[in-house]
């Protein structure tokens, strides 16, 4: 279901927000983030942070997002925020032993290329990214946080 939290002030906003996200139910369909990036650009006229959490499985829902972030970062600072599955990412780093290998490591070092090149349109369009490995997550976005504020973007 599609749902909003409007922006709010203050150094509670921040609480209120998690709050918010923990009551999340999980739902097992492929996000729709046409609707969803249309919808938040509807909402929020004035220059914003964004930050958006989230992965893409394939190059076609990719392309979609891509293209609807660009549209939000025409007016708005956004911070795209992904992780790193370091199980994949061993598999495209794994010498091959047979030809299952062989297969398993072209197709892991396939998804690889295409999430690079995914986040580097990404960066040409103006977009902070923050790809991290899981554990690693939460401190890199407070680090380009404190760093966004510092240059005064925001």
């Amino acid at each position: 279901p599609l749902t909003f939290v409007a922006p709010q002030p203050g150094r509670l906003a921040f609480a209120r927000l998690r709050s918010w996200t923990a009551s999340l139910a999980y739902v097992g369909r492929e996000t729709n983030h046409t609707l969803a990036l249309t919808e938040l650009g509807a909402r929020t006229p004035k220059r914003s942070l964004i930050i958006i959490f989230t992965d893409f499985v394939d190059t076609t829902s990719a392309e979609l997002m891509i293209e609807n972030i660009g549209l939000l970062a025409k007016r708005h600072l956004i911070i795209f925020v992904t992780i790193r599955d370091p199980e994949l990412e061993a598999l495209a780093d794994h010498p091959p032993e047979d030809l299952d290998s062989i297969a398993t490591l072209v197709a892991a070092n396939q998804w690889v290329q295409d999430r690079r090149r995914v986040l580097e349109r990404l960066v040409r369009l103006g977009v902070t990214i923050v790809d991290a490995r899981p554990g690693t997550v939460t401190a890199q976005l407070i680090s380009t946080y404190l760093d966004i504020k510092a240059r005064d973007l925001i």
